[in-house]
C-alpha cells in the first residue's frame, strides 16, 4: 500500500520517500519499533554449517523499498558466509506486542543480502551509528508471524 508523505527519512518504524510510503507487515513494524528493545537473531550458513549473530530491534532501519538495514561492527564471519551463500534467516520477536492469542509475537524472516560499505544508505546509517563498518542490507522474501 502506498500513502503520500512529504520526505524521505530512514526510520525503524516506517519507510518514507518523497511521494510514497511502503510498509512491511504492520505487526512486524510494531515489533521493530517497540521501545522495549528485543534481541534479533540472524542466521547464515557457511561451509562449516550455521552461524548465528544478534542485534537489537532498535538498530534495524527500514528503507523506502522495504529493505532492512542493520549496522555491522563485527559480523566478519556473517559477511564471509553471505559471500558464499547469500540467504539469511532472522528471528524477530517481542513479548510486549499482541500476538494471535496473547501478548507476545514473533516473526521468521527469510531473504537475500548484501553488505554496503559506501553509498547513500551506508552514509545515513553511519550518521546514526558512528561505529558502523558496514551495513547488512536484507531484501525480505518472506515474513511469517509465528505467535
Amino acid at each position: 500500500m502506498c500513502q503520500p508523505v512529504a520526505e524521505y527519512e530512514l526510520s525503524n518504524t516506517s519507510s518514507k520517500q518523497k511521494g510514497c510510503i511502503l510498509m512491511l507487515n504492520e505487526k512486524l513494524l510494531e515489533v521493530l519499533s517497540n521501545p522495549t528493545d528485543g534481541a534479533i537473531s540472524i542466521v547464515t550458513n557457511g561451509d562449516d554449517g550455521p552461524h548465528l549473530v544478534n542485534t537489537w530491534n532498535s538498530y534495524i532501519v527500514v528503507t523506502p523499498e522495504d529493505k532492512l538495514l542493520i549496522p555491522a561492527y563485527g559480523y566478519n564471519k556473517t559477511e564471509k558466509n553471505l559471500s558464499i551463500h547469500n540467504d539469511v534467516t532472522l528471528s524477530i520477536a517481542s513479548k510486549e506486542i499482541q500476538g494471535y492469542k496473547a501478548k507476545g509475537t514473533g516473526f521468521i524472516l527469510k531473504g537475500t543480502t548484501r553488505f554496503l560499505k559506501s553509498a547513500e544508505d551506508f552514509d545515513r546509517m553511519k550518521e546514526k551509528f558512528s561505529w558502523v563498518r558496514a551495513v547488512l542490507e536484507i531484501t525480505v522474501s518472506s515474513a511469517k508471524q509465528m505467535l
